[in-house]
């Protein structure tokens, strides 16, 4: 039986996901596949620099930086539980979405499984703004989220649920949901959000970035949908200039 905890911030949450990451990824492991697959064949054959934006472990950057060639790679994890799973010989920022440095730029920004989920609310366009301004002028931003209409992985009647309850009450429209992660026989948890292409499409917008592509992937296997509603969304973004 799992030990249940109070719900924590999400730096505080992923520190004590920490040692279980890998086996928290492995459970997910053909939708991370899928979206990584994406981003190697989407990456600019000029490319020389990649930036990830809650890195996690930093693994899966380096595994992208590996595959297209790229040396220059920084991850910035403001995690220190996640960060100490970094090897040492990479350079790493202490940072999260909203309060990344400034003075460099790079052709690859990544900000993958739904990193943007736990930003809160009031700082999602300003982390998006951030993210375009360190993309280089031909660069790209690669980023996923869950969606909250997926009805392959949260059922007809949840979904059905939220559309009711977004039509009826707008004013109470909210993604925001509890996020529970199971590691050693504990339960840890967050918050979390999960968005609409709507949504999406509007903070893209409001940062000044456009998507060049919109791909969704089902949560589960990682195959291509052609429906909205079969999967989570990944996105390729360019900043507008």
């Amino acid at each position: 039986m799992s030990s249940e905890q109070p719900k924590l911030d999400a730096i505080a949450a992923y520190d004590l996901i920490a040692p279980g990451f890998r086996e928290l990824s492995e459970r997910r492991r053909a939708y991370l596949d899928a979206v990584e697959a994406l981003v190697i064949s989407r990456v600019p054959k000029h490319a020389k620099s990649l930036l990830d934006v809650g890195a996690g472990d930093g693994c899966r950057a380096l595994k992208i930086a590996e595959a297209v060639g790229i040396r220059e790679v920084v991850l910035a994890e403001p995690s220190p539980g996640m960060r100490a799973l970094i090897p040492s010989a990479y350079e790493t920022w202490d940072a999260d979405m909203e309060a990344l440095p400034s003075g460099r730029k790079f052709d690859v920004v990544l900000c993958l499984w739904n990193v943007l989920g736990h930003v809160p609310t009031e700082h999602r366009v300003n982390g998006l703004k951030n993210l375009a301004r360190l993309c280089t002028d031909g660069g790209v931003i690669f980023l996923d989220v869950l969606n909250r209409y997926n009805i392959a992985e949260c059922g007809p009647l949840t979904v059905i649920g939220r559309r009711l309850r977004d039509t009826l009450l707008p004013s109470k429209r909210n993604g925001d949901v509890d996020v529970k992660w199971i590691v050693d026989g504990r339960a840890v948890q967050t918050d979390g959000h999960t968005f609409t292409a709507e949504e999406m499409n509007g903070l893209s917008e409001r940062a000044g970035l456009s998507a060049i592509e919109h791909v969704v992937l089902n949560y589960r296997t990682g195959e291509r949908q052609s429906r909205l509603s079969a999967g989570s969304f990944f996105y390729v973004l360019r900043p507008i200039r």
